[in-house]
């Protein structure tokens, strides 16, 4: 492919996806990280195209803005807020749970901290967290089967709901897109049989959001508020939000 066809190809991933990772480009267009950044650095210098970089990827602006950053690129993003909201949610579990994981780097780096757990079983929609907790011989760990979405490595689908629906957990963890007092929501449909059924399905679940995900609403609700056990934060809320929040008893933890 030349480089003309790569930086063709490049747009169009960026005007559907709205963001790609260096290394999804790479990936894609079967060459070096550095060459796709050389590539990038010359189409953000374009004045016509809405085009911002970031670290590790580059995002479509604009009409793209609200678009959910593919695994890579997120988890690149907000580390440390990251770090310690996985260590909260870690927390609330105990040895010999069953918890379900949600995909996502929030969730992922979750997974990092249950691995000083004992005797759990941990089912995940998503191939990377299966792939970082297989290494631990003291978990349990199972991914359940269905379609997997490309650069964002979750499960999810028709089938992907039917499989989690034989599934019982103490503890499951949702992320999200955006939230607000009326909901959490979701930038892409492939995801939401799932995390409905992990909330069905787990006698607690809780959702885990950095700050920035609160007030922005995505393209499709996913759950209402009242659904969670609690809500996992980066930082505490306004005290209204707060105060509503306990007014409907969902619990707020915050780092």
């Amino acid at each position: 492919m030349d480089k003309s066809e790569r930086l063709t190809k490049i747009l169009e991933i960026l005007r559907t996806e709205g963001n790609a990772s260096t290394k999804y480009l790479a990936n894609v267009l079967q060459t070096s990280e550095a060459t796709v950044r050389r590539d990038l650095a010359e189409l953000s210098s374009e004045d016509n195209l809405p085009i911002e970089s970031v670290h590790g990827g580059v995002i479509y602006s604009l009409e793209k803005a609200g678009s959910e950053p593919m695994f890579d690129l997120k988890l690149s993003q907000r580390v440390e807020e990251k770090r310690k909201m996985a260590k909260s949610a870690a927390s609330l579990v105990e040895d010999r749970d069953t918890v379900i994981l949600d995909s996502g780097s929030t969730c992922f780096y979750l997974a990092k901290e249950l691995v000083r757990r004992k005797g759990l079983k941990v089912v995940t929609v998503d191939i990377k967290i299966a792939g970082e907790l297989a290494k631990y011989p003291n978990i349990q760990t199972i991914i359940i089967g269905g379609e997997i979405r490309p650069g964002y490595f979750s499960v999810g689908g028709e089938m992907g709901a039917r499989y989690l629906s034989e599934i019982k957990s103490e503890k499951g963890f949702i992320a999200t897109d955006g939230w607000d007092l009326s909901g959490t929501y979701n930038s892409s449909t492939f995801e939401v049989g799932v995390k409905k059924m992990i909330i069905k399905n787990s006698i607690k679940t809780f959702l885990v959001a950095v700050h920035t995900k609160y007030d922005r609403v995505a393209f499709v609700k996913v759950a209402d508020l009242e659904q969670f056990e609690g809500i996992i934060v980066d930082s505490p809320l306004p005290e209204e939000i707060l105060n509503e929040l306990s007014r409907r008893n969902v619990k707020v933890f915050w780092t």
